[in-house]
């Protein structure tokens, strides 16, 4: 078991959710499985970690889903002897953690890996990820096209370098359109960016299993500030997972972001264009904005995978196959969920609209004559 950046996940996640005749195409599949680790023990492995360490599992598997679940793992355990090649093997996995509709919980095939490796180089070779502009005298356009910490890194020098001219504009149109995540979080110039008061992050649930205890055990003897708060907040989240395996157990309270920032400097309006390709750190980017009183959400809800987060993977049996599986629960599901719905916007933008900036160009001057 090993955790993984989570760039590497959103990558392989994309390859997983190829399309089944390319994937199909692909000689590799048809490599017979080895006699000490065939599809009945693989898919035990995978039915096992998924039930013990998946944050979300009593979430999906509830009292009106279990019959639907059960009859699907018999059927699974029916099929699996059978499946004597890799993709037969895989389709089976596939339809085991397809049945909780989390982007967090998939299979990864190691005959992906030469495809993952091209895709990670294709993606270091994107150079219109950030793109910053002066639309008029009234607007600038800033875009993220991928959190990861390269591009966030970009952002960040593009405020500092345009301090002067962010101050002296009123708005700010801020592209996030096709931002599946990264892995990177919001950096410090761009929360203060969107910042009017004080932004909360609720506490985090973990599920309790002996992978999770190992990991945080691990993790709090290489940190060298034991004298920090956060240790002690990961001490008492240990001391609490190995008092209730297999539950949730909330890290602790509520954290907050606070910075001494007037709320009223410009850019005073700031419009957040967001779509279905949203998710992962880009849904905590516009949860962040959602508590700023100068953000505006502009477009069509976001992906909804945020609900689950921290992902771990592991390795079935001979590592032919690996699960992709978080163990965190976020805490916002506590007033409300996203989960393959995602973030609604607070302004529309109607089907048909090529022209997305200038239809919030267009809003902002119809608000500002009505005196709003």
């Amino acid at each position: 078991m090993k955790s993984v950046r989570f760039f590497k996940i959103c990558i392989l996640s994309l390859l997983v959710r190829m399309s089944p005749a390319i994937a199909q195409s692909d000689n590799a599949q048809s490599k017979l499985l080895t006699a000490a680790c065939g599809c009945e023990e693989t898919l035990e492995q995978a039915i096992d970690k998924v039930s013990r360490i998946y944050a979300g599992f009593d979430d999906k598997v509830t009292a009106q889903t279990r019959p639907a679940y059960d009859k699907l793992v018999k059927d699974l355990r029916r099929r699996a002897p059978g499946a004597k090649t890799e993709g037969e093997c895989l389709k089976i996995l596939q339809d085991y953690t397809g049945f909780f509709k989390d982007s967090h919980v998939f299979m990864i095939w190691q005959g992906w890996k030469s495809q993952g490796t091209a895709a990670r180089k294709a993606n270091a070779l994107r150079t219109h990820s950030v793109q910053f502009k002066k639309l008029n005298a009234d607007f600038l356009y800033l875009k993220l096209g991928l959190f990861n910490q390269q591009e966030v890194n970009q952002v960040d020098s593009i405020l500092v370098a345009n301090k002067a001219l962010l101050a002296s504009t009123p708005y700010l149109i801020f592209d996030l359109r096709g931002n599946g995540g990264g892995n990177a979080g919001t950096s410090d110039e761009m929360a203060k960016l969107i910042y009017t008061n004080p932004i909360v992050y609720p506490s985090w649930d973990y599920r309790s299993s002996s992978e999770y205890i190992t990991s945080m055990e691990k993790e709090l003897k290489s940190q060298k500030d034991t004298a920090s708060p956060y240790y002690a907040r990961a001490q008492r989240l240990l001391k609490a997972v190995k008092e209730n395996p297999g539950k949730l157990v909330t890290d602790g309270e509520d954290l907050q972001r606070t910075y001494d920032i007037d709320p009223k400097a410009y850019p005073q309006h700031i419009a957040f264009l967001m779509d279905k390709g949203c998710g992962s750190a880009t849904e905590f980017f516009i949860y962040e904005g959602k508590q700023s009183k100068k953000v505006t959400l502009f477009g069509t809800n976001s992906h909804g995978v945020m609900d689950y987060g921290s992902d771990q993977n592991f390795d079935l049996c001979d590592g032919t196959f690996n699960l992709a599986v978080p163990w965190g629960r976020n805490g916002w599901v506590r007033e409300f969920r996203i989960d393959n719905v995602g973030f609604a916007p607070h302004v529309r933008i109607p089907t048909g609209e090529d022209d997305w900036v200038a239809f919030v160009q267009r809003y902002y001057a119809k608000r500002d004559r009505a005196g709003k």
